[in-house]
């Protein structure tokens, strides 16, 4: 469902024309920027939902895909089959659709607060729009995380935006606080997360204890099949875990592997 705006290109067109005809001067610069400043806002904003209602369909289409796959081919009913085929044509490009939604949103986004920040930084619209801009850079900043492993460049990513808050004046916004803190705390190995791998562990339930490792810290030896993962600990240094190539599982690990620096992440 479409949030209500806070002020529509509507409303905004009939303040402008009120203000045209209660007095005779006329309205102001300052009054025409603001108006225009609001309604592209609404611009922005009717782009925003349009982008969050497709992240939505094409979210729930791959999770009706899972689904259907679950079915064995021989099983699948006629009605099922056609849903599956439906499903699988609705995905077909759907990466590059939401790429494009989102790119569109991210340069309009610039625009606005590039005039907000600067010229109303305490009017509703900036405020919404800076929400707008974190909720979809934690998203980013998560991505940079699940795909490289990147917890620095996702931290700083989120940091930027938390600056302009600061530019504006603005109290900062909580999600975006917690998540460069969530971040910050699963940037670097501790102890208790190491000691918590056991042999045996396959990758995925490394990463759900220790968190995604740095793609630049993965070794691979090929000769030796062995895959090592290196993780940073904040004091210095790196722990290890150690993959059988051929099993994908855990066969040693090491909390003192590096005693000196190893990849930035």
């Amino acid at each position: 469902m479409r949030r209500n705006r806070l002020l529509s290109a509507f409303a905004v067109l009939v303040a402008a024309v009120g203000l045209l005809q209660g007095c005779s001067r006329g309205p102001s610069e300052e009054e025409l920027k603001l108006a225009e400043f609001q309604s592209e806002f609404a611009t922005v904003e009717d782009s925003y939902d349009a982008l969050v209602e497709l992240r939505s369909e094409i979210d729930d289409a791959r999770a009706k895909l899972a689904e259907l796959e679950e079915i064995p081919e021989g099983k699948l009913t006629d009605e099922q089959a056609a849903e599956l085929e439906a499903v699988q044509a609705r995905l077909e490009g759907a990466d590059a659709e939401l790429e494009t939604a989102f790119e569109q949103v991210q340069e309009q986004l610039a625009g606005v607060l590039n005039v907000g920040i600067n010229d109303f930084p305490n009017s509703p619209e900036t405020a919404s729009a800076l929400v707008m801009y974190s909720d979809e850079a934690i998203l980013v900043a998560e991505d940079m995380v699940e795909k490289a492993g990147d917890y620095k460049k996702a931290i700083d990513h989120l940091s930027n935006a938390q600056g302009y808050f600061e530019a504006a004046g603005l109290t900062p916004y909580h999600p975006l606080i917690a998540k460069i803190q969530e971040l910050e705390d699963w940037r670097f190995i501790t102890k208790e997360r190491f000691d918590a791998v056991k042999k045996g562990m396959t990758k995925d339930e490394v990463t759900d204890l220790v968190g995604e490792v740095y793609y630049r810290n993965v070794q691979e030896s090929p000769s030796k099949g062995v895959e090592t993962w290196l993780y940073k600990k904040r004091e210095g240094g790196a722990a290890a875990f150690y993959f059988k190539i051929k099993t994908g599982k855990v066969y040693d690990k090491n909390f003192d592997a590096v005693s000196t620096s190893v990849s930035s992440d």
